[in-house]
Formats: C-alpha cells, sequence, structure tokens
C-alpha cells in the first residue's frame, strides 16, 4: 500500500459501481481524491465509504459535458491540493439495452455528451497540471465497443471512440511524459449483483445480461479485481506503459 502517496486524483463517475470501488483504491494507496459524479446524492455515499475508512476526500456534482462545469472542477481540485496527477475518466450514461433499429439520436447524443465528451474536457482542462510532474490518465472502454455487444449501438460506439482518442493522446503527449491507457473492465458491480439477485432463480446468469464466460471460471469483483489494475496504472510502476488497452475481464474477450 501507498504506491499513490502524495499524489492527487481526479475520478469522474465516482457515484457509485466501480467508480466508488476505484475511489476508495486510490486513497488507500495513498492518494488524495477530488470525486465527481452527476448524481450528488450517490457521490457523497462514496465519501462516506471513504471517510468511514478514515480517508478524506473532496467532492463535486457536476455535469462534465459542459464546458464551464469541468473548468469549475479544475479550479477547484487545484485550490485544495494545489496539482493534479491522476485522471479517472469513468463518467458515462447508459440505457437499458434495445436494437439498433429501436435507437433514437437522442440515445447516441446522451452516451456522446457524458462519455466521449466528458473524458475529452476533462483531459484537456487537467493537462496544464498533469505534464507538470508527469500525468496519468486512466480512461475506460468496454467489451461492449471491442466485442460488439447487441443493445448497446450507442454505448459500445462511444466506447470505442474513447479508446481511440486515447491512443491519439497518448501519442501527442507522450513528450510531456503523460501516459494515457484505456481499462476494459469485467466485473460484477453491486448494482449487477442487486439486479440479478431481483430476479428468478432461474435467470440470475450474468450471460443473459451480456456478460460473455471468462476463462477463469469467475467473474471480476470491481475491488479485488478492476480497482487495483486502475491504481497500478495510476502509479510510476506504470511509467513506460501507454496507448494500451488493457482487458480486465478474467479472459471474457478471448474466451468469446
Amino acid at each position: 500500500m501507498g504506491k499513490l502517496k502524495g499524489k492527487v486524483a481526479i475520478v469522474s463517475g465516482a457515484g457509485g459501481g466501480l467508480g466508488s470501488y476505484i475511489a476508495l483504491r486510490l486513497a488507500e494507496e495513498g492518494a488524495s481524491l477530488m470525486l465527481t459524479d452527476i448524481n450528488g446524492s450517490s457521490l457523497e455515499e462514496t465519501a462516506a465509504r471513504c471517510e468511514r475508512a478514515g480517508f478524506s476526500v473532496l467532492t463535486k456534482t457536476a455535469d462534465l459535458s459542459e464546458p464551464k462545469q469541468v473548468k469549475l472542477l479544475v479550479e477547484d481540485t487545484i485550490k485544495k491540493f494545489s496539482t493534479i496527477d491522476i485522471l479517472v475518466n469513468l463518467a458515462i450514461a447508459i440505457r437499458t439495452p434495445h436494437s439498433f433499429l429501436e435507437h433514437e439520436l437522442d440515445t447516441l447524443d446522451e452516451s456522446y455528451r457524458t462519455g466521449l465528451i466528458s473524458t475529452w474536457l476533462m483531459m484537456k482542462e487537467s493537462y496544464p497540471y498533469l505534464k507538470q510532474g508527469g500525468g496519468k490518465i486512466i480512461n475506460f472502454g468496454s467489451g461492449a465497443g471491442y466485442d460488439g455487444l447487441e443493445g448497446y449501438a450507442a454505448y459500445a460506439a462511444i466506447k470505442e471512440g474513447i479508446r481511440a482518442l486515447s491512443r491519439v493522446v497518448a501519442r501527442e503527449w507522450g513528450k510531456d511524459n503523460i501516459n494515457v491507457n484505456v481499462v476494459n473492465p469485467g466485473a460484477l458491480t453491486d448494482g449487477i449483483r442487486a439486479h440479478l439477485d431481483a430476479l428468478p432463480e432461474d435467470q440470475r446468469d450474468p450471460q443473459l445480461l451480456g456478460f460473455k464466460p471468462t476463462t477463469i471460471g469467475r467473474y471480476g469483483d470491481p475491488y479485488e479485481d478492476i480497482a487495483p489494475v486502475v491504481a497500478f496504472l495510476a502509479s510510476e510502476d506504470a511509467r513506460h506503459i501507454t496507448g494500451q488497452t488493457f482487458f480486465v475481464d478474467g479472459g471474457s474477450i478471448i474466451n468469446a
């Protein structure tokens, strides 16, 4: 523990699910945190979880598709912590799966604004501070995009857009000693587990929700399996890794 001691991290989409566990793990590794989400009540739940574990965090409710709100978020982070070393972009809206023919433009626009635009704005606004000490950016893709999961046309398209953007920025900002990588996670979050538990027993198979079978025979845990990889990529241990996508999915992709 402590590989991120003295570092400052912003985590978007920290209000629940995977984001809350990543926030906790980064705090345990010593990072000071600015946590943000569009849902203020869920964001405070994550903050309370971190505080119960003995960590103090800063929170800000924000719509990261709005440039002014992103600017204020970064300014508040600098006022409190003086710098930004790590940027974790998790924020994106996701709707109940439906076929491509049923997708309306507003679904695509929502994914575009909350996913690609928010990642774009957060990187640009944080850049002056990330380059000061050699920053780490961890963005998030999805097996839905890489593997073409039915029912997720808008979400999948935007997630692949984020991967492409990350590779471009990794090339352009390498000279500034900024590492940009992508995690494609495969884990059962609290929300997914609760959804499965509410179903009839014969329907509680994660594969019915689009999860591929894993090679290692179990599905991932957000805290134990995904968050440590994010902490690694945020640390100096990963200083020679950039422009890569990490499939942290128990082998789901190769087992497809």
